[in-house]
């Protein structure tokens, strides 16, 4: 019945506009609007989508917006959305100053992103300052907005605008790639306020390069002790091990902590680990042999970012006799073992927990050890976990690494049999209802979202 209607519709429609006069060819659509019909409005938004072209007839629609309900000024706003007009923007802009519908707001502010510019950021600036759903919508229109006179507005904001909206605008600009912005994050790493420092960390950790690693070091230092800083040296090591130049943007933040002020040297450390490389390396050797300052050798060597420094880890853990340094040892080797940084193959990964496992001297060191081991996605590691299901103490992470392991359709299925026995071992072992229903799943060859 829906498709005669439908039907029906259509040649009402065509008929219509063989019959409307040649100076209003959007009567036929406008007609269809204004029915209840929701298959008639269905062809007659179509219309607007695709069909009855010029600036003319998109004036006209969009004039009809102020006398429709919420829900059919809704359905217009995305009709002229996918449209594609700037000159609907008037009326739509009209309709945000009087609607008070969070969902008719959202689509008209969702509509000025698609097709508006930069001279739209001054409206949609306004709704940042509401509460959600508005504020996510212009954000999200904010960062699809098009064009240079856009990013030069909200680089603007950034620098100078309100202090509310200033980091907000900081995020919007690091989501649209706005590399023309990356100066004001430089400006912004160190600015009085805590939220605006964040966002520009955040930023340059997407954006930045060498050029900014000094402007970066001097944000971590400014950062305040905690999640600040914590976010602002992730920022400061991806910039160094993952961006673009990553190369040049570690030497360089080697030559500023050399450089660096004993007093903030130590803060430093954190992020000279984790960013790692035989030169801070060499940095750190120093500092292990030095009885004054092993303790900052060692925070910086247990946050390393790969295996490269697994002997030199092996051979402290063997030789101390201080209880704080082997658990610090111990737990980077843990860390260490299963990471996937291309350094160790599979075997060499493996080869290095089963060395590590008698170094444990506690079950919560072992279970820490098992659940890790699941990163390391071979046979071989399934069969060095399966045996301490058995084992009270350690069952339960050991029935985890298995079913992560098992999770796995081509890992699972070319050992299909002993992962059968192995899930059922599982389901009669753990205490815990996600890992039999995961495993109950997988023998019968299904899939398991994460929740």
């Amino acid at each position: 019945m829906r498709f005669v209607l439908c039907c029906l519709a259509l040649f009402h429609v065509l008929l219509c506009v063989e019959r409307a006069p040649a100076a209003d060819p959007v009567a036929a659509v406008i007609d269809l609007l204004s029915r209840d019909d929701p298959d008639f409005r269905a062809i007659g938004l179509e219309r607007i989508r695709y069909a009855a072209q010029g600036e003319a007839a998109t004036r006209q629609f969009a004039d009809m917006l102020a006398k429709q309900p919420p829900g059919r000024q809704v359905e217009l706003l995305r009709a002229l959305a996918d449209r594609g007009d700037k000159a609907a923007i008037p009326a739509v802009i009209s309709l945000l100053t009087a609607a008070k519908d969070p969902a008719v707001r959202s689509a008209a502010i969702a509509l000025l992103g698609s097709v508006g510019g930069g001279a739209e950021v001054a409206v949609l600036k306004q709704s940042l300052a509401s509460g959600d759903p508005e504020r996510a919508a212009a954000k999200r229109a904010l960062v699809v907005l098009r064009g240079d006179e856009a990013v030069s507005q909200l680089t603007s904001v950034a620098r100078s605008g309100e202090v509310g909206l200033r980091a907000l605008a900081i995020d919007i600009l690091a989501e649209r790639r706005a590399r023309a912005a990356v100066p004001a994050f430089v400006a912004a790493a160190t600015d009085a306020d805590a939220a605006v420092r964040g966002a520009a960390m955040r930023a340059l950790g997407k954006l930045g390069g060498p050029d900014e690693v000094p402007a970066m070091v001097q944000g971590f230092l400014e950062a305040a002790a905690g999640t600040e800083r914590n976010d602002a040296e992730k920022a400061l090591v991806a910039v160094c091990t993952d961006n673009p130049g990553k190369e040049r943007s570690a030497e360089s933040f080697l030559a500023i902590f050399k450089a660096t002020a004993e007093a903030d040297r130590e803060a430093l450390l954190s992020p000279l680990g984790r960013i790692g490389g035989p030169r801070a390396l060499a940095i750190v050797d120093d500092l292990l042999a030095d009885p004054a300052k092993r303790d900052l050798g060692l925070k910086a060597l247990t946050r390393w970012p790969d295996a490269t420094v697994t002997p030199k880890l092996l051979e402290l853990l063997g030789t101390t006799q201080n209880p704080a340094e082997r658990e610090m040892l111990l737990g980077a080797l843990i860390r260490i073992a299963p990471l996937p940084d291309n350094k160790f193959n599979d075997k060499q990964k493996l080869d290095l927990v089963v060395k590590i496992m008698p170094l444990c001297q506690t079950d919560a060191e072992r279970a820490k050890l098992l659940e890790r081991v699941n990163a390391i996605r071979t046979v071989e590691t399934f069969r060095f976990v399966l045996p301490y299901v058995d084992q009270p103490a350690l069952a339960e992470p050991a029935c985890k690494s298995v079913v992560e392991l098992a999770h796995h359709r081509n890992l699972r299925d070319a050992h299909k049999d002993e992962f059968t026995k192995a899930l059922d071992k599982v389901i009669a072992t753990t205490k815990n209802p996600e890992f039999v229903e995961r495993a109950n799943r997988y023998k019968e060859g299904k899939t398991w979202e994460r929740k």
